[in-house]
């Protein structure tokens, strides 16, 4: 029973120094990146908030239902994509950043202005301006950081 226990400790012990590792260093390569990049990773926050709040609501039944963001998943991948382009820096990772970012933002537009969030009349909630608001802070920091950072 002693010697379970002793490897159910080291277990624990070989995560917290794995988790603690880890986190070093990303802390690491975050001190390492410039300024802007850090302002992505920041905004990232947003974007967060920009995937799980609602775009839009109803009144139905005396009641407010949320519609959710269709465009979530594409949010998701544009982070990742601001993630990962951190290691390739460049003028191709900064077209595609922008590219992608500009895509996004003329889909949220394009549904906000053509009334296609849903078939339900519905009003505009702040998680829609969220959907707007990210994907431009992402190009302008794109922007910036290529600019003033490029090699």
């Amino acid at each position: 029973m002693q010697r379970l226990f002793d490897l159910l400790i080291d277990l624990i012990k070989w995560i917290f120094d794995f988790l603690r590792s880890v986190a070093e260093s990303a802390i690491g390569k975050f001190q390492e990146i410039n300024l802007f990049e850090k302002l992505i990773v920041v905004n990232t926050i947003a974007a967060f908030f920009a995937i799980v709040l609602p775009m839009a609501r109803y009144f139905i039944f005396e009641t407010y239902f949320t519609i959710n963001n269709p465009l979530a998943v594409h949010l998701i991948g544009i982070v990742v994509v601001m993630f990962a382009a951190m290691y390739f820096p460049g003028l191709k990772t900064f077209i595609a950043r922008e590219a992608l970012n500009a895509y996004y933002l003329g889909w949220v537009i394009y549904i906000g202005a053509a009334r296609e969030i849903s078939k339900a009349p519905y009003e505009i909630t702040f998680g829609y301006y969220l959907n707007l608001i990210v994907p431009a802070i992402y190009m302008v920091l794109s922007f910036l950081s290529f600019i003033v950072y490029r090699d």
